[in-house]
């Protein structure tokens, strides 16, 4: 018998349809795919003896550890691109009045400029990393140790352009020391493409993507069966444990 099926993808001939059954829902469902899945699924908050209401609440704070991760992340992108973008070191007119009143303009450094913001690249740093490294995704929390450890290799470099490490891996600057040292010794080490900033700036870039990415993998069907409002696939029900 030919058998029409055309009722179960909906009105619409996009593939990714959220009004109906998609082709590739359909092509899981053929080739069993879809009930491994559920199988595994609903095997797992069987053992874990959760009611709906308890991995609802679940979901909903990992959700949130998540997206606060990636907010991080971005925040500290902000920070960061101010000391490599150059403008901070770059010389600046200072005009100065004497004793005598008379006005001398010279080229100098905007250190106060710099001390800020290598203060907020400092905090930033902190808030993120304080949240990463406790992170509930082993991905996000595996990459945040990773940065623990390259931070370390770092060490001495950025010691000695002002930066204060802490036992607990946290990071603070020594306003004196800045204040004395020549501009060249921290621009090498927080401003541009080759410095240990950028490659920091990398890291935490990917672990605030990687964090984002399992936020998305929360989504799921919602009470009535039907697709979340962020939930496009059958593939969004399954995140990088399964």
């Amino acid at each position: 018998m030919n058998t029409d099926y055309s009722f179960l993808f909906g009105s619409s001939n996009s593939g990714n349809d959220n009004s109906g059954f998609s082709l590739n829902d359909y092509a899981s469902i053929k080739n069993g795919s879809y009930g491994k899945l559920m199988k595994a699924y609903y095997k797992e908050q069987k053992n874990e003896g959760k009611t709906a209401a308890e991995v609802k609440k679940e979901t909903q704070t990992k959700g949130a550890e998540y997206s606060e991760i990636s907010s991080l992340a971005d925040k500290f992108a902000k920070t960061a691109n101010k000391l490599l973008s150059g403008d901070l070191f770059e010389l600046k007119d200072v005009t100065k009045t004497d004793e005598n009143g008379v006005e001398n303009t010279t080229k100098e450094y905007d250190k106060s400029s710099i001390v800020s913001a290598l203060k907020d690249f400092a905090k930033s740093y902190n808030d993120f990393m304080s949240k990463a490294t406790k992170s509930t995704n082993k991905n996000v929390a595996r990459r945040a140790e990773n940065l623990v450890g390259q931070m370390n290799s770092y060490f001495k470099q950025l010691s000695a352009a002002g930066v204060k490490f802490a036992d607990d891996g946290t990071i603070s600057i020594d306003e004196d020391k800045i204040n004395k040292l020549d501009v060249d010794t921290i621009k090498r080490a927080f401003n541009g493409k080759d410095s240990m900033l950028n490659q920091i700036a990398s890291k935490v870039s990917q672990i605030g993507t990687a964090a984002s990415s399992a936020a998305k993998n929360l989504s799921g069907y919602n009470s009535k069966g039907s697709y979340a409002s962020n939930a496009t696939s059958i593939g969004s029900l399954i995140n990088g444990e399964v």
